[in-house]
């Protein structure tokens, strides 16, 4: 093989390939330099010569941004869209509410809006947007917070509407005065309802009447725990009036129970002390009163020392006719025999009307029904037109004992 020969094929051919770069190039510059530059022509009118020459373009091609174009680095586009409005937030203080306590008065809303905008992006990320069009579909609605500022609603843990209790019977008050007129008495323990907190007086709810009282004498079962108990014995207490509906429970425990109807000196025998809880019972299955039940007992028997109590168990005189009283009267196996009898005849004939459904099957027939408060009862139970306010005494005996 001619090794020679070969080798001065290869050189023509590096000859040729350096020629066609060198004629590219030049290509390439011709092209820059024809679109930075215009040809201008200028005519002399006496010679009639023309004259070439060169002028800069004053609208010179950027190559640059031509490749950057073509090649989509940068790139633009119209879009329609909905938007949302954020909505703002207003906060308002509020002298009802504990202090620092957040409450939302209205609740905030978005809005909406239509934009029309032209977007600029640039791998893919937007760069730059001109809005062209912006129109408001729905308005955004601003969010409004109520903030408390009342130290005594933080400090004694209530909100408006809750039960407070009063340390001590106090006036309750037309206006936040002293020398204001009085609308009427609370006693001691109570509860009221807060209306308007307020520094020295606060407005409270009171069994109907508004009005108000001095802050130095208001607690809350959060700061007391122990008055809800007070409250609600206070109010056992409270509501006991001649005038009180005897069908329904008298709102004590069994515990209450056994408070009232022990060591009390005239129960000689223990009788009612040892039957508190029939006693108890008994409300709950007739549907009675069962501390006017005892005090029916006390009154009939003189605290279970009547022959008939000691001799027939009856405490209540019960059938004793006024003809013939101790030989009419019904005997009875024992004391709690005589309660439920008892319990059940005065709620199925005085306390209820015909057909009231009293407990298992047991039916009112209200043969004696005049009414359900002690006075009515009196007038078909007993002939002694006293015996009403007889009773009732020692219902409130019986009560104040909690």
């Amino acid at each position: 093989m001619n090794m020679s020969k070969f080798k001065n094929g290869d050189i023509v051919i590096n000859i040729s390939i350096i020629w066609i770069f060198v004629v590219i190039i030049f290509t390439i510059c011709v092209i820059a330099f024809c679109k930075n530059h215009v040809f201008a022509t200028n005519v002399e009118e006496d010679t009639k010569t023309t004259v070439v020459a060169f002028e800069q373009n004053q609208k010179a091609v950027n190559i640059v941004d031509i490749m950057v174009e073509n090649t989509g680095e940068n790139n633009k586009k119209m879009v329609n869209e909905q938007r949302n409005i954020q909505f703002n937030t207003q906060y308002e203080d509020n002298p009802n509410l504990p202090k620092d306590e957040k409450q939302t008065k209205q609740e905030g809303k978005i809005g909406k809006v239509q934009v029309t905008s032209l977007q600029e992006y640039k791998n893919e990320e937007m760069v730059s947007e001109e809005i062209i069009e912006s129109t408001t579909l729905e308005e955004a609605v601003t969010e409004v917070i109520y903030v408390g500022t009342s130290e005594f609603m933080k400090k004694y843990s209530v909100h408006i509407g809750d039960q407070m209790y009063l340390l001590e019977a106090e006036s309750l008050k037309e206006k936040a005065q002293d020398d204001s007129n009085t609308i009427c008495e609370i006693p001691r323990y109570l509860n009221v309802a807060l209306e308007e907190a307020g520094d020295e007086w606060i407005k409270v709810k009171y069994n109907g009447n508004e009005g108000y009282i001095k802050t130095a004498y208001i607690t809350s079962n959060t700061v007391t725990p122990l008055i809800v108990e007070k409250n609600r014995v206070a109010s056992l207490k409270a509501n006991l009036t001649i005038e009180s509906d005897l069908s329904k429970p008298s709102g004590l425990t069994l515990s209450d129970y056994k408070t009232v109807l022990t060591n009390n000196v005239s129960d000689k025998n223990k009788i009612f002390e040892n039957n508190a809880e029939v006693f108890y019972n008994a409300e709950q299955k007739y549907k009675i009163n069962g501390i006017f039940l005892a005090s029916v007992g006390i009154h009939e028997s003189a605290w279970g020392t009547s022959s008939l109590a000691q001799n027939k168990f009856n405490l209540f005189g019960f059938a004793a006719y006024d003809r013939d009283p101790y030989n009419s009267a019904k005997t009875f196996e024992s004391y709690e025999d005589a309660i439920n009898t008892v319990a059940e005849a005065l709620s199925t004939k005085y306390l209820h009307v015909a057909g009231t459904n009293i407990s298992d099957g047991i039916v009112a027939t209200g043969s004696y029904f005049n009414g359900t408060n002690v006075k009515s009862v009196n007038v078909r139970y007993a002939s002694d037109e006293a015996w009403g306010e007889k009773v009732f005494s020692y219902m409130q005996y019986l009560y104040q004992k909690l």
